[in-house]
């Protein structure tokens, strides 16, 4: 007997849900948020719009007003901290996690070119960039 084909779009269908799916485009393209001058992943930056300024200017001096640095420490994320709770065995698999980042790589991106297509953005990977642990994504404007 000849398996059926299983391809990735059934593969993400039957595991994920739709509610996976649609958390997932959340994911692969995530709201950017402006203030002032810099621009944060919405869903990084922890502060509702009252606070936000005074947010902004306690990094600022935190920073010494180094717009990538501040943009760094909030774009900044462990690629394993996307998956706290999990207990799958590819979590310790270096080559699926460094995929993963690729993969969000590519799409924050492409997100950031059509906010902002005039923007030098950088999206890249790296590890502990900001002191966070092991493999991380972090998005600033160079």
């Amino acid at each position: 007997m000849t398996r059926p084909y299983y391809g990735v779009v059934q593969h993400a269908t039957s595991k994920c849900g739709i509610d996976g799916l649609i958390s997932s485009a959340g994911l692969f393209c995530p709201s950017i948020i402006q203030i002032k001058d810099y621009i944060f992943v919405k869903e990084f930056w922890n502060h509702d719009e009252e606070d936000s300024l005074q947010a902004l200017e306690t990094l600022e001096k935190q920073y010494n007003y180094d717009k990538k640095k501040i943009e760094m420490a909030v774009n900044s994320w462990s690629l394993g901290d996307f998956f706290v709770g999990s207990d799958s065995p590819l979590m310790d698999n270096d080559k699926i996690l460094q995929e993963f980042g690729n993969v969000l790589v590519f799409f924050w991106k492409q997100r950031v070119k059509e906010l902002f297509p005039e923007r030098n953005v950088v999206v890249k990977t790296g590890h502990e960039l900001m002191g966070e642990f092991g493999l991380c994504i972090t998005m600033y404007e160079e």
